[in-house]
């Protein structure tokens, strides 16, 4: 810790209840303060475009360069700043904490003469979810898909006594271009309701650590507890770790004698397993279905004409493949309504 932040907490340490809530209460409101200063300093400066003279491009680039801020933190700061002078009751909800700087921001660009009075009123004192949803309304609609898109960022350096140690190996041992260290990631866009966002809220408040759960943590979590779930391998490997190393001869007999269609659920794991979650069909080529998804088992022998449940007359099959293979025993002119209903 820097010396003058350890004197400063050490400081703290030494204030009572009541000295220290008060101090914490007066320098917020010095902050508050601060910041609608630094919002008028930069209407100023954008009027007197003094930067120019400095060698800086614009109010954005004069408060990187020069300022320090990153260039989210002044672009926030400067739209902030311009929604205030267009609108100046805009500062009198700053300063009554009824809008902060960066919801200013976020309704910069569209508050109009039109429609100020009505957006002011709708947004006080709203949450920022809130205000995004208001703001979704007077923005044009835009048309996104699912997708997943491969992407590289940087590697957080180790949280421990080797990070510096770790930031200067890579500083040697890798090009310029490539100091920094970086991972492979994948960006996830989806679309989402109301009905998701609450239901998304829900499940990560009953985490022992929902509050620093990121959206992916959360979503591998529930999709692991899907899996582990319902997943048939999984089902099968607790069967399996429950029985030890019984094998399901017995009810296989079972199964050969029922009368029912049903396959028992011990069965259907067990053919997933086998048949590792894909579909067994093989062209004549040798080419095999890649399908994994709504597949069916297949009875190999009909079911109707006296096949059994047994393992060796069960099958993984995709919809298509299994409708195929019903054509060879049932004819094309029985399945083709099966085909046009897909």
């Amino acid at each position: 810790m820097h010396h003058e932040d350890q004197i400063i907490a050490d400081e703290l340490r030494t204030l009572n209840e009541v000295e220290f809530h008060h101090q914490f209460e007066s320098i917020v409101s010095v902050e508050l303060a601060a910041t609608i200063r630094v919002l008028h300093f930069i209407n100023e400066l954008d009027r007197r475009k003094s930067f120019l003279e400095m060698g800086y491009s614009s109010v954005l680039d004069y408060c990187m360069r020069k300022l320090g801020y990153s260039r989210s933190g002044a672009g926030r700061r400067i739209q902030a700043a311009r929604c205030a002078r267009r609108y100046p009751e805009v500062f009198g909800m700053l300063r009554t904490r009824e809008l902060s700087p960066g919801t200013a921001a976020l309704i910069e660009s569209i508050l109009t003469d039109d429609n100020k009075d009505e957006i002011l009123s709708r947004i006080r004192g709203a949450s920022h979810r809130e205000i995004e949803r208001v703001v979704s309304e007077y923005r044009p609609p835009v048309a996104l898909r699912d997708r997943f898109h491969f992407v590289q960022v940087p590697v957080p350096a180790p949280k421990n006594a080797d990070a510096e140690f770790f930031g200067r190996q890579c500083r040697r041992s890798l090009p310029e271009e490539w100091r920094q260290p970086v991972e492979e990631k994948v960006y996830v866009q989806f679309l989402a309701d109301e009905e998701f966002m609450k239901l998304f809220e829900e499940v990560r408040n009953l985490m022992p650590d929902g509050g620093e759960q990121n959206i992916a943590d959360v979503m591998r979590r529930v999709l692991t507890e899907y899996r582990d779930r319902h997943s048939p391998a999984a089902r099968h490997a607790r069967r399996e770790a429950k029985n030890g190393s019984a094998r399901l001869e017995s009810q296989r007999w079972e199964c050969d004698n029922t009368q029912s269609r049903h396959i028992p659920d011990e069965v259907r794991d067990m053919i997933f397993v086998r048949d590792a979650g894909q579909c067994t069909f093989v062209a004549g080529d040798g080419t095999r279905c890649r399908c994994r998804k709504g597949l069916q088992v297949d009875h190999i022998r009909p079911f109707s004409a006296g096949g059994t449940h047994d393992p060796s007359n069960l099958r993984l099959l995709c919809g298509a493949h299994n409708r195929l293979a019903a054509e060879h025993v049932l004819g094309k002119h029985v399945m083709q309504a099966y085909w046009r209903q897909q």
